[in-house]
C-alpha cells in the first residue's frame, strides 16, 4: 500500500499520526524498512507489530522491539527480511485538523524540496546534529551536475534528474559530492537511498 493512500484512509477515518508521511513517495513496506520520517514523525512511532519472511521462506512475527528501528534503518534492512503485513497504531483526531496538517506539510515540501523534478527523495542521511545539505551547500555544490543529474539548487540534499539522467550519472555525482564534503569538512556523508543492482 502506498503511504499517500494510507494517509488518505487515515484522514477519512479521523485518525491522526500519519500526516507527516502523506507526501513521502513509496509504500508502507519501504517506509518501515527505512524507518521513514518527516516533520518529527517516524514509522517507529506508529508500528506495533509485523509479519515478515526471511530468505529461506520462514515466516516470523515481530514485536515492536524486534523491529530494531534506528535512523533510516530497521531489522528489515539489516537482515533482508521481507515485510508481509504490519499493524499500526493511530489516535483519534478531528478530520479538519488532520487535513490542515497534511496541507501545511505539503505546502512546506513544495516550497523547500525540488518536487518539480524527478528525484529519489532525500539523497544523503543527516549525521546527528550535522545537516548534510548545509555541508553540501557550503562546499559550493548546489547546481553542480554530472550528465543530467544535478545537486538541486533548491535543496542541496536532493539529486534531481534534469531530463535524461542515468543511474551512472547519479552515482557518479553522489561519489563526487561525498569526496568534496570529505575534503572540505573532513566529514563522511552516507547515502539515505539504497542502491540496488550493478551499473
Amino acid at each position: 500500500m502506498l503511504l499517500a493512500k494510507l494517509a488518505l484512509v487515515a484522514l477519512e477515518n479521523n485518525l491522526t499520526g500519519l500526516e507527516g508521511m502523506a507526501g513521502i513517495p513509496g509504500t508502507i513496506g519501504g517506509a518501515i524498512k527505512m524507518n521513514a520520517g518527516a516533520f518529527g514523525q517516524e514509522m517507529k512511532d506508529i508500528v506495533v507489530s509485523s509479519k515478515c519472511m526471511d530468505r529461506n521462506g520462514r515466516i516470523h512475527e515481530l514485536g515492536f522491539q524486534e523491529h530494531k528501528f534506528g535512523y533510516r534503518t530497521s531489522a528489515f534492512k539489516e537482515n533482508e527480511l521481507i515485510l508481509l503485513e504490519t499493524t499500526i497504531y493511530l489516535k483519534r483526531g478531528k478530520q479538519e485538523e488532520i487535513k490542515q496538517k497534511i496541507e501545511e506539510y505539503k505546502a512546506c515540501r513544495m516550497q523547500k524540496q525540488p518536487l518539480e523534478f524527478p528525484n529519489a527523495g532525500s539523497t544523503f542521511k543527516r549525521k546527528g546534529e550535522i545537516v548534510t545539505a548545509k555541508l553540501i551547500e557550503e562546499a559550493g555544490l548546489k547546481g553542480y551536475s554530472i550528465g543530467e543529474a544535478e545537486v538541486s539548487k533548491k535543496h542541496a540534499g536532493f539529486i534531481i534528474n534534469k531530463g535524461n539522467a542515468t543511474a551512472k550519472d547519479v552515482l557518479a555525482l553522489v561519489e563526487y559530492v561525498q569526496k568534496k564534503v570529505k575534503e572540505k569538512f573532513n566529514q563522511e556523508i552516507e547515502l539515505e537511498m539504497i542502491v540496488i543492482g550493478e551499473e
